[in-house]
């Protein structure tokens, strides 16, 4: 496969990772009122004169790189430059770095791009290691450290305030410098209630205990009185290097609450029972999964067997090599499988064959797309529908995301396509694609639809367009046949989606709405709709800015795409609608696991 196709992520990679202690601090002060910042070494603050140096270099990475600057302006009736200017004002009259360096988050709020990022490598923190989760209109605790066991609050209770600020307050300050995607994806923003980095400078605890009003099942009103763990990048631990440390140690702090690789999971799952909400993106089973529904429901986790795995194995791998096509049946199955989450169970006499799919990352894309094929071809035979599990998916790669879809699609479908914005990073990387290709390669009908995209661009780009007039398609086909090895799935199927879906989450709901292979679940998606990239390290801070670089669809056969065609802030809509609620919370998500069992068998 040509390395530019395997590098493109439709992903939320560059996420704001927040590492998670349960062990006190070293410079933590419990016995005094006030945390000062002085508890730690500190470095210079940076000057005002710096900041608005890396400010200037970051607008300007907006203005050339960012692809859906244009559609973001019609979308939400705003000049961006205009905004850019009355927030540079501020600079003047922040005191201290935090108030800066909010500022940044303050401007990239505005394009309301779940991809777009903004990574801090010198951040404090203040935690309590709990999860909320927004239901209903409350904010209930999903889950919650053992170690906080004796001051009272379980899963499930309800937070009211903390040192008298009610969750709905807190969201107002936290979505004033990051966001998600859409207004109900940016409610489980509410995580850094309890999370809280130094670039909300207005939720900096000024107290070493937070005082937290809560009411549990019972109704009754509660008061618990925790400790804030603080962290800074200079703490080190001299005695025990946890799991958690290690994590953290290779961990920076940045803007959006995601992982597309779980690196938060692991950190979370270090301290936390089981699933949290956000804090579970890219995860191997379902985020609600739990013994109580395996019981009940009397669930059985299944594995394909290996020969079956094998035997789509090389076709997979002829499928993705895109310029260096394998001989048939030549590549060898690795020895050591990567586990899938796939379940069978009964539901109003029908069998279910239920697959969970956690993200579009893969070391190997082939060998999970084989794996995925064995299980289709062993349970197609005595299972009556199939459950796609997706929820809390963080994305991936294109290439990984669109040759999954085949696999549901028998008569194959209309694939993925972005539009790529129209500068000489995009001119520069498809130019060194092309010219590394062998004489026989580029001169292919593939080498020349990519020699093609390069005139594309080129040409957008002197008629002064912002994005490519033409689509372009990661696997040069815009029109994608059915899986290989006929291992396709050609009855009922419904996929699972919610708001914590997103990038490649996005993508696969998309694709089977569009060519009508499934009936989504649950809840319209995030609408991450473009490839993000790092695009520029800022001089003073060290800050990474990661950017969208296009925008994303459906192919239409037509040609004739709109606004309204592109995910970007608008995600997919499900055909069933599903909103957890609070009972959910409460009892193990019973019901909502039996509402899209009785869809699935309808």
């Amino acid at each position: 496969m040509g390395h530019f196709s395997r590098y493109l992520l439709l992903t939320l990679s560059s996420v704001f990772l927040i590492s998670v202690s349960c062990t006190k601090s070293n410079n933590q002060n419990s016995s005094h009122g006030i945390i000062s910042s002085a508890d730690s070494n500190q470095i210079r603050q940076i000057s005002e004169t710096d900041a608005l140096a890396d400010y200037d270099a970051m607008i300007s990475a907006i203005r050339a790189l960012y692809g859906p600057l244009e559609y973001k302006e019609r979308r939400f009736g705003y000049v961006f430059e205009n905004d850019a200017k009355a927030i540079r004002a501020k600079f003047s009259s922040a005191k201290s770095e935090s108030e800066k360096f909010a500022l940044f988050f303050e401007l990239l709020r505005k394009l309301q791009d779940g991809h777009v990022s903004l990574t801090q490598p010198l951040s404090e923190s203040y935690k309590i290691p709990m999860i909320l989760m927004p239901v209903q209109g409350h904010f209930l605790v999903n889950k919650i450290a053992k170690t906080l066991a004796p001051y009272g609050i379980e899963q499930g209770d309800e937070i009211l305030s903390v040192d008298g600020m009610t969750p709905e307050d807190a969201l107002k300050i936290i979505t004033k410098y990051t966001w998600f995607a859409n207004a109900e994806s940016d409610r489980h923003m509410i995580f850094y209630f309890f999370f809280r980095s130094n670039f909300f400078p207005e939720l900096i605890p000024t107290k070493a205990f937070a005082q937290i009003e809560y009411v549990g099942e019972d109704g009754i009103k509660k008061l618990a009185r925790i400790p804030w763990q603080k962290t800074s990048p200079q703490q080190r631990d001299e005695n025990k290097k946890t799991e958690e440390q290690e994590t953290a140690a290779s961990t920076i702090y940045r803007n959006n609450p995601l992982d597309s690789k779980a690196t938060l999971s692991k950190t979370m799952k270090s301290i936390l029972d089981s699933s949290t909400s956000i804090g579970d993106m890219g995860e191997l089973a379902p985020w609600y999964w739990n013994s109580r529904l395996q019981v009940k429901y009397g669930v059985t986790l299944v594995t394909p067997e290996r020969a079956r795995v094998a035997a789509f194995y090389p076709l997979w791998v002829q499928e993705l090599e895109i310029f260096e096509p394998q001989p048939s049946g030549t590549a060898e199955l690795p020895k050591n499988l990567p586990e899938v989450w796939a379940a069978l169970y009964k539901y109003n006499g029908k069998t279910v064959l239920m697959i969970r799919q956690p993200s579009y990352e893969a070391e190997n894309y082939a060998v999970n797309l084989a794996i995925y094929s064995a299980l289709i071809s062993q349970y197609q035979p005595i299972a009556d529908a199939l459950v796609i599990d997706q929820t809390h998916n963080p994305g991936g790669a294109a290439l990984y995301t669109e040759n999954f879809a085949r696999l549901f699609a028998p008569k194959g479908m209309n694939g993925f396509v972005q539009f790529l914005n129209t500068d000489r990073k995009w001119y520069s990387a498809v130019t060194k694609w092309w010219t590394s290709l062998d004489k026989v390669s580029a001169t292919s009908t593939v080498g020349a639809r990519v020699a093609a995209t390069i005139a594309s661009l080129d040409r957008d780009s002197e008629a002064g367009l912002r994005l490519t007039k033409d689509p372009f398609n990661f696997s040069m086909r815009e029109i994608m046949p059915p899986a290989p090895g006929g291992a396709v799935w050609r009855k009922p199927i419904l996929v699972l989606i919610d708001e914590l879906c997103g990038s490649g989450g996005d993508v696969l709901p998309m694709l089977l709405k569009a060519n009508g292979l499934a009936k989504l679940f649950g809840n319209r998606t995030a609408g991450l709709g473009g490839s993000v990239e790092k695009v520029i390290d800022l001089p003073f801070t060290r800050a990474s800015l990661s950017l969208t670089r296009g925008l994303f669809t459906t192919f239409k056969p037509d040609g004739k795409y709109t606004d309204a065609d592109f995910v970007e802030n608008s995600g997919v809509t499900p055909d069933i609608q599903y909103t957890h609620t609070v009972d959910d919370v409460r009892n193990g998500f019973d019901g909502y696991f039996n509402m899209f069992s009785d869809e699935a068998t309808k």
